[in-house]
């Protein structure tokens, strides 16, 4: 009795992460890797090619997938009451089974076991449902951690450069609409086409089938999208500074006053 309660403690230690170096543990890292191979197969599985000439092979592989996630499911539904939110006993079961990131681990788990290889192909890629697992991971947790405090220090900063953003789209757009609405009416005919082409523009995407043809046209998409590099390096300087700043004091806390 003793060892199988040892057991339990070492498995739910390795769970939840507690490892004396603070690295991630050997369970964790399993079930990212499984989950990579489970989201890589449930991608290339789409290309109709790969999936006639190799689609019992990716069938095979998944189902060892899909055992692998039912171990790693029995596992943290067995150590389940040793953490406080889900209850002792029956009670920390039975909550865990019903919380949400369980209920996603059977949703994505079920199609590894059941024939789904014509009209119910598409519960296949209900599988990419595993890449919300990652959220259980301690490294993914942080970061969210870290891009919460850069957008919520940053709130002000970013307001700004969204301002500015959204000046360049609506100013680019009615320029490209006076310059070119008279030649181009089916494409720029409107200050909302143009509008689609000035958000292409400034995203550094393309202009697709709209493209200015007029001398002036050409000269403003040449400073959108030159003004629209700005648009897209402001709010991300303004994001790192943010992580650094996030960074930095979850080192100084660690830390402790010098």
């Amino acid at each position: 009795m003793g060892d199988t309660k040892g057991l339990r403690l070492r498995l739910y230690e390795q769970i939840v992460n507690k490892t004396p170096d603070g690295n991630t543990s050997i369970f964790n890292k399993l079930s990212g890797t499984t989950i990579a191979i489970s989201i890589f197969f449930a991608v290339i599985s789409t290309e109709s090619k790969l999936d006639y000439q190799f689609g019992e092979q990716i069938d095979t592989i998944d189902r060892i997938i899909g055992c692998l996630f039912c171990i790693e499911y029995f596992c943290r539904a067995w150590v389940a009451p040793l953490e406080g939110k889900y209850g002792e006993g029956l009670k920390g079961y039975i909550q865990y089974i019903f919380s949400p990131m369980a209920v996603i681990d059977l949703i994505a788990i079920i199609p590894s076991f059941i024939g789904v290889r014509t009209e119910l192909k598409i519960l296949r890629i209900v599988r990419l449902l595993t890449i919300l697992r990652i959220g259980r991971n301690e490294r993914f947790r942080q970061s969210m951690i870290h891009f919460n405090y850069a957008l919520k220090s940053k709130a002000q900063e970013l307001q700004i450069s969204t301002v500015y953003t959204l000046l360049l789209l609506l100013i680019s757009s009615t320029l490209m609409y006076l310059a070119e609405s008279s030649v181009q009416p089916e494409l720029l005919g409107s200050i909302p086409r143009c509008l689609w082409w000035s958000i292409n523009a400034v995203s550094s995407v393309g202009h697709g089938d709209s493209v200015p043809i007029t001398a002036i046209g050409k000269i403003i998409a040449s400073v959108t999208s030159l003004m629209g590099i700005g648009a897209i390096a402001i709010p991300t300087g303004i994001l790192a500074s943010g992580f650094s700043e996030s960074i930095a004091v979850q080192r100084k806390n660690i830390e402790g006053p010098v």
